[in-house]
């Protein structure tokens, strides 16, 4: 399978959702078509980029760059005010349709949001957006060697014919941790009230709590703060970026 056949079925998938979506909210068509591309585009280490990933492999990573007007175009619908966050809200949710088509229950999409310029080895793909009346500025496509890779699809492995009768297999203790499944809480802040303010709460009451409106949040597993993050949204849902790993505090 040579290279365009391997990535043409992710990026005609996701080229088609950015551009369903674009169209959708007008006011013109949109289309965007992509080509290999083995050269960085100029000036691209200065383009903002938005990267995705796999659930699969941390290292399987999907980017996205632009320059700002390109951004700009893109976000020009949205809940938010802010284009940028617009434009990386309609990316994020186009690449977990694209991930979804792809790979469909072997893999789900992980959104990692801004990032740096990917390497200059990676493959390259060049994102041209038409309307009918012209162009915009072009964007381009990075993929690394094991997002790639995992495109391949998992590899077949036939049952070898046993001489002898097989013996069941033992897991030792570690494994079997390894597939516990423990509940992850995230705790926003928290206050004590007096007993009679408590019982004074009625519908639209506001209790204070102790955190800041921008400080991080915690992540809980059974009631030890294992990492602290911020929340983000992750394809109409909310999510938690973790930006710091702590040793287990209790509150």
């Amino acid at each position: 399978m040579d290279k365009h056949e391997l990535i043409s079925g992710i990026l005609d998938a996701f080229t088609r959702a950015v551009s369903e979506a674009l169209s959708e909210a007008g006011p013109e068509d949109i289309r965007l078509d992509w080509s290999l591309t083995p050269d960085p585009q100029d000036n691209a280490e200065a383009w903002t980029w938005w990267s995705g990933g796999l659930s699969t492999d941390p290292r399987a990573n999907f980017f996205i760059g632009g320059p700002e007007g390109t951004w700009e175009k893109f976000g020009r619908s949205g809940s938010s005010e802010n284009t940028q966050e617009n434009a990386f809200a309609l990316i994020s949710r186009c690449f977990a349709n694209a991930v979804e088509a792809q790979f469909g229950d072997r893999a789900a999409a992980q959104d990692s949001g801004p990032a740096d310029a990917p390497s200059a080895d990676w493959t390259r793909i060049a994102i041209e957006i038409r309307y009918p009346a012209g162009q915009w500025p072009n964007a381009c496509c990075v993929l690394s060697s094991e997002f790639e890779n995992a495109l391949g699809g998992p590899v077949k492995i036939e049952p070898a014919i046993a001489a002898v009768p097989s013996r069941p297999v033992r897991m030792n203790s570690s494994d079997m941790l390894m597939h516990v499944q423990v509940p992850v809480s995230v705790s926003f802040g928290a206050t004590q009230i007096r007993m009679k303010d408590l019982l004074n709460l009625t519908a639209g009451s506001v209790v204070e709590l102790d955190r800041a409106l921008h400080d991080n949040v915690e992540v809980r597993v059974n009631d030890r703060v294992i990492a602290r993050g911020e929340v983000v949204a992750v394809d109409g849902h909310y999510g938690v970026r973790v930006l710091e790993l702590v040793s287990g505090e209790r509150p």
